[in-house]
């Protein structure tokens, strides 16, 4: 399984990142972390609405910054 390693993938507050096949979300959820505006798709409707709940999980417990988003949609790119 390949993975980012985010000590080589400058990503600041504010930045806009598309998770394309985002699966389960583990790097959309590192970006939101960083304050990043991030959408993350994937078609597994099961698996983007678990990933929809853990970014309000994430928000409600503030492990992301003011103005950090994100979203989660289920579709094909």
């Amino acid at each position: 399984m390949l993975t980012v390693d985010f000590t080589r993938f400058p990503l600041a507050a504010g930045d806009r990142v598309l998770d394309l096949g985002c699966g389960a979300g583990r790097h959309a959820f590192e970006c939101y972390r960083r304050g990043a505006q991030v959408v993350a798709l994937d078609r597994n409707g099961e698996e983007i609405r678990e990933v929809a709940k853990w970014f309000a999980a994430m928000k409600e417990a503030g492990e992301a910054p003011e103005g950090a988003t994100a979203t989660a949609m289920e579709g094909d790119a």
